[in-house]
């Protein structure tokens, strides 16, 4: 997965204390639970995952289709029962 990151976006999820490779991470984990998020200002198509760093931080990534590449619209820590739903998934 190839991302679309400027300065926009960085900044938007620097505000929630996110880096953008921890942003990658969480989007790639291969543990991640995939969601339909809500459609962009435009009718943008959007989805989320909820996943993890390499570290074990728990993040929500909101993504949105752009071409050969992904945008993170958004991404901040997950909230409790957000990390508890992705702690306790089954295989």
């Amino acid at each position: 997965m190839r991302f679309d990151w400027d300065h926009h976006n960085v900044g938007h999820i620097a505000a929630h204390k996110v880096e953008p490779e921890e942003a990658e991470e969480a989007a790639t984990d291969p543990a991640g639970l995939p969601f339909e998020a809500h459609r962009g200002p435009k009718g943008q198509r959007r989805f989320g995952i909820l996943g993890a760093t390499e570290f074990g931080r728990v993040l929500v990534v909101i993504l949105e289709p752009r071409g050969e590449r992904v945008r993170v619209c958004t991404a901040r820590p997950a909230t409790k029962s957000e990390r508890t739903l992705y702690e306790t998934q089954e295989d």
